[in-house]
């Protein structure tokens, strides 16, 4: 009996070994050129992001603000570097928010931003005779953020009309503000301790490089302490790493996702908060991330992100930046310079669709 289970667990196993080895030869690859580990986002050393209410986060008003993103693998890459230039809300705009101006307001994260580049939205400015246009785009948010800055961007500009330009992933995000140790980190970078997302440093004066060295030493020195806790996530990871796992795991959550969680449903809240003050005066455009065009195929939170907003209103579109790879850079999932001229197209086309004026 003891023989025959034996039989039947090594036979599996032994199975599972060369379906795997078999989809990892000849199904996708998944050959994504960079690894969020190795990145480090570097701004001008001081005041860079402020809390607001603890509900959600700025700029600093009327700031220019030299950033770049470095890029360590077996050497220091620069994958960009310019200066985000703030209004008077602490917004990636040169134009000051007018009080009680009509306002097209556009709603986002890091796309909308602009992170990468300067910011796209400027070339809007003096494009409406009757509307200001303001730059609602800030990284690393979601719609339960989108919904914070609007109630907040509501009580300073008359905004007439409202575009959420949102992807995949903003849909897994909660609300967050930066703690004390990230400020702190942001302010001198002597204060950093490699575990943070964003770093200060004196880009104007200093070279970063041994800096980021020792910031890379530390997230290793990190990575090796080992905790059962540890072990177990990373013991998970590599199992979601198997072919095995993730295309069975790709076709439930496609074809039977149920939208239990909780991140989703309390983001698909604030759209439906957005769309119900609105009405039919907010649209939504869906744009395309990188990972979708490498792969051809959309997230399952893209994919329930359409059907959840498609069910609420009929204002949708699209941006796919047709399907270019040469729209991104390859060490980072944002657009670049070329990317940005396109996303400013698609939306203008939209604009002028829409006679907005």
């Amino acid at each position: 009996m003891k023989k025959n289970i034996l039989l039947i667990f090594s036979s599996l196993f032994i199975t599972l070994l060369f379906v795997e080895i078999f989809l990892q030869k000849f199904y996708y690859k998944e050959n994504f050129t960079f690894d969020y580990k190795k990145k480090f986002i570097l701004y001008e050393q001081g005041n860079v992001f402020r809390n607001i209410d603890n509900n959600f986060f700025t700029y600093y008003p009327n700031s220019n603000i030299r950033t770049s993103l470095y890029y360590y693998d077996e050497k220091l890459i620069k994958v960009y570097d310019y200066n985000i230039i703030t209004n008077n809300l602490g917004l990636v705009q040169k134009n000051n928010i007018k009080e009680n101006h009509p306002s097209i307001l556009i709603l986002g994260d890091s796309f909308t931003e602009g992170q990468g580049s300067s910011s796209w939205i400027d070339n809007f400015q003096g494009h409406f005779k009757s509307f200001q246009v303001i730059n609602g785009g800030i990284l690393g948010t979601g719609p339960q953020q989108f919904l914070s800055l609007e109630n907040y961007l509501s009580s300073k500009a008359n905004i007439k009309y409202v575009f959420v330009l949102y992807v995949g992933d903003d849909f897994r995000r909660s609300i967050f503000t930066h703690n004390d140790q990230a400020i702190n980190c942001l302010k001198s970078y002597k204060l950093c301790n490699g575990s943070e997302i964003f770093y200060g440093f004196p880009l104007n004066t200093l070279n970063p490089s041994v800096f980021l060295q020792d910031m890379k030493k530390e997230r290793e020195q990190s990575e090796i302490k080992i905790t059962f806790k540890k072990i177990r996530r990373n013991f998970k990871k590599k199992i979601t790493e198997l072919y095995i796992y993730k295309i069975p795991n790709s076709f439930l959550k496609n074809n039977f996702y149920k939208s239990k969680n909780k991140k989703i449903m309390t983001n698909f809240n604030a759209i439906e908060d957005l769309i119900n003050k609105y009405q039919d005066k907010i649209y939504f455009v869906n744009l395309k991330q990188k990972q979708e065009i490498l792969f051809k195929k959309e997230s399952y939170e893209t994919i329930y992100a359409h059907k959840f907003i498609k069910s609420k209103t009929k204002n949708n579109f699209n941006c796919n930046f047709d399907n270019n790879l040469n729209n991104f850079y390859i060490y980072d999932a944002h657009l670049n310079k070329k990317g940005y001229k396109n996303l400013y197209s698609c939306i203008l086309n939209i604009f002028n669709s829409l006679n907005l004026n």
